[in-house]
């Protein structure tokens, strides 16, 4: 049977196309990784909530995955609430599953706590309303976001040539935009760069990210994976964790 040594379940928004390829590419042996989608409306904070009402459906397609733990793939849809509003996420998400669970928000805050940082710049593909409830959401954490710089995207899909249908606006930015948006954010101040969003492919940029701007980078994926591993007792540490996998 697959994932003898950990069973991953993902709850990623049905626009979702790169959490899942990111934790399939640095699985270990032994561990799988099972998907259930939540379907998102709109991408602004109302269509956010419907969405994570209709995480607790599409949790109960990995109540019998016997999994490890649950992440809760999405970190707009985590942290639009508040800190109270992503507990009690969590919590209802658990009951379902009856294993422990996460959300990525949440799991980005453990990250940065884990790296000692209180002072963090913030690189996001968001509009400015999303922008100001992770502002306010690593406040309420304790960290001081010393700079943030959004994309600005508003719409959930948008037109890709030669795609057969509209596809996410999020996923379709490529490596070089989310590096130059990193660098953008980065801040001397700073402690780390926290890049957010789990439609944005991050990995592949992590080693390059902390090589160019001397502090730690954790991503929305890298951080979700991270805890995964940490909650399931994979001691694992791919290199795409970056300085992250040291603690």
């Amino acid at each position: 049977m697959h994932g003898w040594r950990a069973r991953i379940g993902l709850i990623v928004p049905h626009v979702n196309m790169t959490m899942e390829p990111e934790i399939y590419s640095v699985l270990p042996r032994g561990a799988s990784a099972h998907a259930a989608r939540m379907v998102i409306p709109r991408l602004d904070p109302a269509g956010l909530v419907t969405m994570a009402d209709d995480a607790l459906r599409a949790a109960e397609q990995l109540s019998e995955l016997d999994a490890d733990v649950v992440v809760f793939g999405c970190t707009s849809g985590s942290f639009v609430g508040g800190h109270e509003y992503e507990t009690d996420l969590v919590g209802r998400i658990a009951e379902r599953v009856g294993c422990p669970t996460l959300s990525t928000s949440g799991a980005g805050v453990q990250a940065l706590r884990a790296l000692g940082v209180t002072r963090v710049a913030v690189a996001t593909p968001y509009d400015d309303t999303l922008n100001q409830r992770l502002r306010e959401f690593f406040t309420a954490h304790g960290l001081d976001v010393v700079n943030l710089v959004g994309l600005g995207l508003r719409e959930r899909v948008a037109h890709f040539p030669l795609a057969r249908t509209p596809v996410s606006a999020i996923a379709q930015q490529s490596e070089e935009v989310v590096y130059r948006l990193a660098r953008a954010a980065a801040h001397p101040d700073a402690e780390a760069l926290f890049i957010s969003c789990t439609n944005l492919s991050t990995l592949g940029v992590v080693a390059e990210l902390e090589n160019d701007i001397s502090i730690p980078v954790v991503t929305a994926n890298q951080a979700s994976i991270w805890a995964a591993f940490r909650a399931a007792g994979l001691g694992d540490s791919p290199a795409a964790f970056g300085t992250l996998g040291r603690h």
